[in-house]
């Protein structure tokens, strides 16, 4: 197979069409920079003939954002001598034609030709995938995918059998496989390719598990049957037994026991109570006495305090007073330069306010004449605008009416054009001299007229001539020309101008006046922004603050004489005097306060010291303090008795332990009341039994055992029937399959020659050996130890990368001498290579392709100058 010509439009950023031509039989080298092309060139030919083309999953060949676009894709190829020509576009308008040599073929027949000649196949459903690329998919190298062999092979692997054997004429003609095939459907109708049984095996197998299972239910059933029996007869004598014993008798005995003991306790809790209660009330006795007796020499230390508190009152009345007269003094005093300073202050206030007041009519005066000359340029241009608005509807034309003028004078010219195209011309050249009149009408010796209707020609001395036009469409073309001439004329009279030109500039002149009316609305606007009455109204605002401030001047007093203090220098000094005056005022009232405040202690102190005195000398009050004495020496030895019998109460509280006599309590009557619950619930328990055994009885359980145990029996022989027939059919099919891979190996051989040719320009003395399904598995070559044997996958990244590219220049040998079309593709390959095994896989490239069309895409282009072809360079696009 060889490609000629490649050519794509509409496709990723081809956007424009997008050609190459005059591809070559052997190497052809395409070099471009990231993001030039060459992924998508190589895209476009896998899509020409992996995808359908109805395919709606082929959106990544569609330009970004351009929804309309229809990928295309154009190859012109050569197959055995005979020109092919491959038309696919995709998306929008979806098309697949295929010109071999003088046949053609269109859609999925033309796809179907394709796949069967060039050996791949098309998904069912969605995007064509990897398994489906058979042969191309193994040639047709993807960037980065060089490496990855074994699944590019395993897809073309029907293929490459079919090469092989065309090449030996063997196994196909054994027959052998429609037999292997058959029985690989009989063991698949038994078995997964894992082994795993299914369809009828799985069904076998679920029916003896499941009869497996009900065997096993109803054997559980039956020995959970049997249990129920049992537990009846046990909980019959264990109810028997409670009946005749009654347990919770003695319980509830022992229980009424625990009870008394704890109630005795709890009368020695509350004789404790009581005796912890007279306690109490002896500690508070001893309190109130000691109280008593402390009050007594607190009043007499009371009464020394007060004594000393009365002098100090006295001579803090005196200072007090002496203060008062002082700050008096210097309140007066404050409160005349105050006044002086309030005098002051007015005078410089009245200057102020009749400097603010003349300034205030100096502005108000000059914003009315501002306003003023506003409001007049406003009214004015107000009134020009509304002049103009009427100028310009008396002038403006409906659009309707200058659209039909318009039409009918084109109309018109195009009536004329014709009518003088078909009219007859009358050239005259008469003798100077010569009368002559056409209708009726003189007409100059020498002149031209148009007829387009018949006409009499007059002329002195000659005779008449009647000149006919003929033709009926230049009848029909002034007939129509005249009703159109008067409908236009009837049209101009009722919007009265001469013609379209006048109402054109009617209308023109209209748009004009319009479009000054609309200035002249916006200056008002910038003059009047609210409008011209709130343009008066602030006008008349701004005069009346004139004249009201002209008022107030005339209404204050006249200046005084001398010079009058700026008003913040005398409102500063009368706020100093004011504040002056107002803190002596403060220390006075301060002064006045504390005398009296003073003075009140005094009396306070005095009359404190009189009533103290008096308490503390009372003869009663003495004698209160001593019966309090003795009151309180009999209280200390009453709490003490009591302390000792408390003491004796609390040993013998705890010796009886009534936290646990109270749970002793408790416990037994739990235990009581569980004894008696365990009975009566024995007795339910019993009646159900009873009753699920009279029902359970009932089902002949023996008997449905019997029958599940031969239905299980049945499906066992089942299952082991089928089993034995997988088991069969898996031992037949391996010995089949075995007698195959001996004849694989035969088949092995001509890979292994052209595996072999090209290995030993990459290692020499080296050898590959391939797998059962021609899927290159080692590498034996030799090493600084002697031969060494590697897997192929074990290798490095660019040692797998070379021998993908060996095996599938191999496999593209293989099957151009089975006489199938070959093309190999590489998608940036070789990048991982050093220069050494890059000169070596040069040489087998350039060997490759004296016998097949090698296409070659890199982004490197110093690499393959040396290839003895042209590299042709593709441009970003």
């Amino acid at each position: 197979m060889r490609l000629t010509r490649l050519r794509v439009a509409e496709l990723r950023q081809f956007r424009q069409p997008f050609e190459l031509p005059d591809l070559q039989p052997g190497l052809n080298v395409f070099v471009g920079p990231n993001e030039a092309g060459k992924s998508t060139l190589v895209r476009a030919i896998r899509a020409a003939f992996f995808e359908r083309h109805r395919s709606t999953a082929v959106e990544d060949l569609r330009p970004y954002g351009d929804g309309a676009a229809a990928p295309t894709v154009e190859l012109d190829f050569e197959i055995d001598g005979v020109a092919h020509r491959l038309t696919k576009s995709f998306l929008q308008r979806k098309r697949c034609e295929l010109v071999v040599g003088a046949q053609r073929l269109d859609g999925a027949e033309a796809e179907e030709a394709l796949a069967q000649r060039l050996g791949f196949g098309f998904a069912a459903k969605g995007a064509s995938r990897e398994e489906h690329w058979g042969i191309p998919g193994l040639l047709w190298i993807e960037q980065g995918a060089a490496h990855e062999v074994r699944d590019a092979v395993r897809h073309a692997a029907d293929h490459l059998r079919q090469a092989l054997e065309d090449s030996l004429g063997e196994v196909a003609a054994s027959g052998g496989d429609e037999l292997l095939a058959q029985l690989r459907a009989w063991r698949d109708e038994l078995l997964t390719a894992t082994g795993r049984p299914r369809a009828a095996l799985q069904q076998a197998v679920d029916d003896e598990a499941e009869a497996q299972q009900r065997v096993a239910s109803l054997q559980e059933a039956l020995r959970g049957y049997r249990g129920q029996v049992d537990q009846l007869r046990e909980a019959r004598d264990a109810h028997e037994a409670d009946a005749r014993e009654r347990p919770w008798q003695a319980l509830r005995e022992r229980q009424s026991a625990a009870r008394q003991a704890l109630e005795a306790c709890e009368a020695l809790a509350g004789q404790r109570q009581r005796l912890a209660e007279k306690l109490a009330t002896l500690a508070g006795l001893k309190q109130l006495l000691g109280q008593r007796i402390d009050a007594d020499a607190a009043q007499s230390a009371q009464l020394r305090q007060r004594e000393q508190a009365c002098a100090e009152a006295v001579q803090a009345h005196e200072l007090a007073a002496a203060a008062v007269a002082h700050a008096g003094r210097a309140a007066q005093d404050a409160e005349a330069a105050l006044a002086r300073q309030q005098a002051a202050l007015a005078q410089s206030g009245q200057a102020h306010e009749r400097q603010r007041l003349a300034r205030e009519a100096v502005d108000a005066q000059g914003r009315a004449a501002e306003l003023a000359a506003a409001l007049e340029r406003a009214s004015a241009e107000h009134a020009r605008a509304t002049a103009l608005r009427r100028e310009a509807a008396s002038l403006r034309v409906a659009p309707a009416d200058l659209a039909a003028l318009r039409e009918q004078a084109g109309q018109l010219r195009e009536l004329q054009v014709r009518e003088e195209s078909a009219a007859t011309r009358l050239q005259l050249d008469l003798r100077p001299g010569t009368a002559a009149e056409l209708d009726g009408e003189p007409v100059a010796p020498q002149d031209q007229r148009l007829l387009v209707g018949s006409a009499r020609l007059v002329i002195a001395g000659v005779g008449t001539v009647t000149v006919t036009p003929g033709g009926r469409d230049l009848a029909e073309t002034a007939r129509a020309r005249a009703q159109l001439a008067q409908r236009h004329a009837q049209l101009l009279q009722r919007l009265g101008v001469p013609g379209a030109a006048e109402a054109e500039a009617r209308e023109l002149a209209g748009a004009q006046r319009a479009a000054q009316a609309q200035a002249a609305v916006a200056l008002v606007q910038v003059l009047a922004p609210r409008g011209l009455e709130a343009l008066q109204l602030e006008l008349d605002q701004a005069r009346a603050r004139q004249a009201e401030a002209a008022a107030q001047l005339a209404r204050l007093p006249a200046a005084a004489d001398g010079t009058v203090e700026p008003v913040e220098v005398a409102r500063q000094r009368h706020d100093a005097a004011a504040l002056a005056a107002q803190r002596a005022a403060e220390a006075r009232r301060a002064a006045e306060q504390a005398m009296a405040v003073a003075g009140s202690r005094l009396d306070a102190a005095q009359r404190e010291q009189a009533s103290l005195r008096e308490a503390v000398q009372d003869p009663r009050r003495q004698a209160e303090v001593e019966r309090a004495r003795a009151e309180l020496l009999q209280a200390q030895a009453d709490e003490t008795a009591g302390r000792a019998t408390l003491a004796e109460l609390d040993q013998r509280m705890a010796a009886a332990r009534p936290d646990i006599l109270r749970q002793d309590v408790e416990r037994l009557r739990r235990s009581a009341e569980e004894a008696e619950r365990v009975h009566g619930d024995r007795a339910i328990r019993i009646a159900q039994l009873e009753a699920t055994l009279a029902a359970t009885g009932s089902q002949g359980l023996e008997e449905q055992l019997a029958q599940a145990m031969a239905e299980q029996l049945r499906a066992q022989r089942r299952r082991d029937e089928l089993q034995r027939r997988a088991q069969a059919l898996e031992l037949l099919v391996g010995r089949l399959e075995q007698r195959r891979q001996a004849l694989t190996r035969r088949l092995q051989a001509p890979l292994q020659r052209h595996l072999d040719h090209y290995l030993g320009l990459l290692f020499p003395d080296g050898r590959v050996t391939v797998d059962e399904q021609l899927v290159p598995h080692s590498l034996s070559r030799p090493g600084p130890r002697g031969a060494q044997d590697d897997a192929v996958d074990t290798l490095s990244f660019g040692s797998r990368e070379q021998m993908g590219i060996v095996c599938r220049l191999a496999y593209a040998d293989l099957l151009r001498e089975a006489g199938r079309p070959t093309l190999v593709i590489l998608d940036d390959a070789l990048v991982h290579s050093d220069e050494q095994r890059l000169a070596q896989m040069k040489r087998i490239l350039f060997d490759a392709a004296q016998r097949h069309q090698v296409l070659l895409f890199s982004c490197h282009p110093g690499r393959w100058t040396d290839m003895g072809v042209a590299v042709r360079a593709l441009r970003r696009g």
